[in-house]
């Protein structure tokens, strides 16, 4: 507290010191009360937080960042003894030279400091390496080089032109800002080191390594602003001196309380933020630059067509203009700073138009996330539950991803979950679609089914039971009659038990009466007894939902037709097995091969009905060895 009292007071005794000398008549920019106040403030703000690193264990961090605050106040009183004693009193003594000379090249150290803050901040969170480290060192070592070169050789200017540099670079001088051009590109110091080292960043770290990384920007909004205000002010004349020496001295401050505030958030011992926060700071970091570009661009347009109307448009255009641009460079920073992000949009763009949108997205989560048994769960519509992708009821659980997907995996963290959720946002949504889709197409088919099975049971209880006393007793009555009468009995009789089976047909669709009453190896059984070709079958003994056994019926019939009659198989293995929930039936035969499901309407409409179960139909062509079909259905 003392500490704090001490600074704050220094700080505010300076600003009271530069502030009266600008009441009473000294004014220019290095004494404005927007540059003495922002400095004062970011003075302030830099130890508290400085200090507050120190007490919980950061102290390297913390004392880097008291340097720097120490540097900027430094900075702040040298204005003040220059402006109180080279401007108001016009002494020109050695101590009054020397305040002159700090103020002048004081801003220097503060800005090299704040980069070897971020980089230390990078090397405490255990992302920047040993060669970023040294990045810093050297330029932190040339900074102070610089800063002694331009001491003792750069001409001071209003209100102090008349101190003369203590070495005269004569025929040089025109070169003396050639030094200067290492130490500007010094800002990109801390964004080059942090932007490399963030991908190496895992977990919980990467929250925090973003955000510093996120930081480093501010310095190079800084430095946009300045070129922006120099051209408003000399090229246009848009800016006056007095605004554009109160937004300079504003946004020479700014960096270092946002730096501040941001490192302390990102060090402290409490959960890193998360990545939609870190988000919106990346976008605001993006964004106020590109603001900062419409304005100035659009004040320097305005400026030459004098009217609001031109202006307004103008500014409307390039605005709409560098959108897109703006886009692009988030989602690069974001996909640069995050190696799981940049996996899962490269498998994104690579696999992103399959057929099976939900089957791929949990694919591409899969290996993003380094998860082989990695399961996404979807809501079905109506708050009806969740289902796997092959369309298996599992109840709530694992990690949400969004409001109506839900990952259920063993190591991988929620931040790297965030990661993928952005990039495999419009492959879940049309997931959602296609569960909502085969949902909706299941609960038709099952109703369908069930009206069929209950006119099945009403007229095998009603019309067939008196079809079949009918045709009994024209049976019966045919011993009664003699000659053609007997003949047109027994006709009427034949095309009375036909028709009654064409009715049992017609209410039990496609599907064999001895399907729903003994199950499928019953069906298939009987399907396959009086074939000419031998065909061996390997179907359990347990009975299937009744779904599932009508499209595993209609997958064996097809498959057997299309290799007796396409194929010329001279054997045909049917096998069914059920595992882990889902029904896999696998027919294969020794034929020709050759089967397509794009050359005919039959595997086509198989693979629909497949599809709208909930399950997935392959076929694997060896010419000249035959052919596998292969459907998995899942069976909740």
């Amino acid at each position: 507290m003392k500490g704090a009292l001490l600074v704050g007071g220094a700080a505010v005794a300076a600003a009271v010191v530069a502030l009266r000398a600008w009441s009473e008549g000294l004014r220019y920019g290095g004494n404005s009360p927007y540059f003495v106040c922002s400095l004062a403030a970011a003075v302030l703000v830099t130890y508290l937080v400085s200090v507050r690193l120190l007490r919980r264990g950061e102290r390297a961090l913390g004392r880097w960042l008291l340097a720097t605050g120490a540097s900027l106040l430094l900075y702040l009183i040298a204005t003040a003894l220059a402006v109180e004693y080279g401007g108001l009193r016009g002494q020109r003594d050695l101590f009054t030279q020397t305040a002159v000379i700090l103020h002048a090249a004081g801003y220097i150290l503060p800005i090299t400091l704040l980069q070897v803050c971020l980089v230390v901040a990078g090397a405490r969170l255990g992302v920047v390496r040993h060669r970023g480290q040294w990045c810093a060192w050297w330029l932190l070592g040339y900074s102070a080089l610089y800063l002694i070169f331009s001491a003792v050789t750069m001409p001071v200017g209003e209100p102090y032109q008349d101190i003369r540099p203590l070495w005269k670079l004569g025929g040089a001088e025109e070169w003396s800002w050639v030094p200067a051009l290492p130490w500007m590109a010094g800002v990109f110091a801390g964004p080059l080191v942090l932007w490399r080292a963030v991908r190496r960043a895992r977990g919980e770290v990467r929250s925090r390594t973003l955000t510093v990384a996120v930081l480093s920007l501010a310095p190079i909004g800084t430095i946009l602003f300045c070129v922006l205000s120099w051209l408003m002010a000399s090229w246009s004349g848009v800016l006056s001196v007095e605004l554009g020496e109160a937004g300079l001295a504003v946004m020479f401050s700014l960096p270092f309380v946002v730096c501040a505030l941001g490192l302390r958030d990102a060090l402290e011992s409490r959960a890193a933020s998360g990545g939609e926060r870190w988000m919106r700071v990346l976008a605001t970091s993006v964004g106020v630059p590109f603001a900062i570009v419409v304005v100035g661009v659009s004040a320097i347009i305005g400026s030459h067509l004098g009217a609001v109307l031109p202006i307004v448009v103008a500014t409307l255009l390039i605005a709409g203009s560098l959108a897109p641009l703006r886009r692009r460079l988030l989602h690069a920073l974001a996909v640069r700073a995050d190696p799981v992000r940049a996996r899962t949009a490269r498998l994104v763009q690579e696999r992103g138009s399959d057929l099976n949108p939900a089957r791929t997205t949990q694919e591409i989560l899969r290996q993003a996330l380094d998860e082989p048994d990695l399961r996404l769960l979807l809501r079905l519509p109506e708050q009806r539950g969740w289902v796997t992708v092959d369309g298996l009821l599992e109840p709530e659980a694992g990690v949400p991803m969004g409001e109506s997907a839900r990952l259920l995996m063993t190591h991988a963290s929620s931040a790297d979950v965030l990661s993928c959720q952005a990039e495999v946002a419009p492959l879940i949504d049309r997931a959602l679609l296609e569960v909502a889709v085969r949902d909706q197409a299941a609960r038709v088919e099952k109703a369908v089914s069930d009206e069929r099975r209950r006119l099945e049971r009403d007229l095998h209880d009603g019309v067939q039971g008196r079809l079949l006393a009918l045709a009994l007793d024209l049976k019966m009555a045919e011993p009664t009659v003699d000659g053609e009468a007997r003949l047109l009995l027994n006709d009427a009789a034949e095309s009375l038990t036909a028709a009654i089976g064409e009715l049992r047909a017609l209410a039990g669709g496609s599907v064999p009466d001895l399907l729903s009453r003994r199950g499928l190896k019953a069906a298939l059984t009987d399907l396959t007894g009086g074939l000419p070709t031998p065909v061996r079958l390997s179907i359990p003994e347990e009975r299937l939902p009744a779904d599932v056994e009508t499209v595993a019926y209609m997958v064996a019939c097809e498959a057997v037709t299309n290799a007796l009659k396409h194929a010329g198989a001279e054997s045909i293995t049917v096998e069914v097995a059920v595992e882990a929930g889902c029904v896999t039936v696998r027919v294969s035969d020794d034929g020709c091969g050759g089967a397509d499901l794009r050359a005919g309407t039959g595997l086509r409409g198989l693979s629909e009905r497949v599809r709208t179960a909930g399950g997935h139909l392959m076929i694997s062509d060896d010419k000249p060895h035959g052919t596998l079909l292969e459907v998995v259905l899942p069976c909740g």
